[in-house]
């Protein structure tokens, strides 16, 4: 009888400091915060302050750094959920959480703002798409024409799930292209980042993808197509309306637009712009 006494004091003790402590949240095993090891405990201005950024895979590699500046200087985290736009506008109507998000090109908002979940937003940079190659160029291709010729292995973003997809369809068939392309078409892609694995892989022969994506990839190269030029779009970001915490969600917005964030901007390769075609 001592023996079961014994044990019920251990649990009650064991109960009693899970409660002091606070225990764990669900799921906080698998927040991916920027800039932040696992297990490290940030300093913040109020503690327990974070944003969930919903961001354009193909915006990764600049906002990752910009999320880190931003950490430092507030001591705000920021966790991202990463995908395609089409994917995070789902995301935020599905789940009606999170604080900013950024896709690939302003068009993408329409959804939200005709469902009123945009409370501020702002122009960041330009997105200019472009017409890129393995770096040795095998099937000599030198502009949009050559896509159609026979042999010739194009892959091209999903037009239903990213803007670099939409832009691709939509300049082929406005220049006359899209049924000679099409048989060449050997893959649609969730995200303009797994087009490079494409071409990096020699999978493909050439794909429509984002200028500044091509910083820093020594195996893919552009070759430039005029026509793409007229298609250039812009780089929004805004606050949603279902945030938990709209002033760190409007005070990361002009972070992200401002002056600090675009010479990080600038180093992957986007330029400055309020505006797009």
């Amino acid at each position: 009888m001592k023996k079961y006494f014994f044990l019920i004091a251990v649990v009650v003790v064991v109960v009693v400091l899970i409660g002091a402590t606070g225990g764990c949240r669900p799921g906080d095993a698998d927040l991916a915060v920027a800039g932040q090891e696992p297990g490290a405990e940030p300093e913040r201005e109020s503690r327990g302050e974070e944003l969930l950024v919903y961001c354009g895979a193909g915006l990764r590699i600049p906002m990752e750094e910009i999320a880190r500046m931003f950490q430092e200087e507030t001591g705000i985290m920021v966790q991202f959920s990463y995908g395609g736009s089409a994917q995070c506008v789902g995301q935020i109507l599905l789940v009606e959480k999170g604080d900013v998000f950024l896709p690939g090109d302003v068009d993408e908002l329409r959804e939200l703002n005709e469902k009123d979940k945009i409370d501020r937003q702002k122009p960041v940079v330009l997105h200019i798409p472009a017409l890129a190659v393995p770096a040795d160029n095998p099937a000599e291709i030198t502009g949009l024409e050559d896509l159609a010729r026979a042999g010739v292995k194009v892959v091209l973003g999903d037009p239903e799930a990213n803007p670099i997809g939409k832009i691709a369809d939509k300049v082929l068939k406005e220049y006359g292209l899209f049924e000679s392309v099409e048989p060449n078409i050997v893959a649609r892609t969730a995200t303009v980042n797994e087009l490079f694995t494409y071409l990096a892989l020699g999978q493909a022969d050439a794909a429509v993808i984002w200028e500044d994506n091509l910083v820093g990839k020594e195996d893919i190269k552009m070759v430039h197509a005029s026509e793409l030029e007229h298609y250039i779009k812009t780089v929004p970001v805004v606050s949603l309306k279902c945030s938990a915490n709209p002033e760190a969600a409007n005070r990361f917005v002009d972070f992200v637009a401002g002056e600090k964030a675009m010479a990080i901007w600038e180093k992957s390769g986007f330029k400055p712009g309020n505006g797009g075609h």
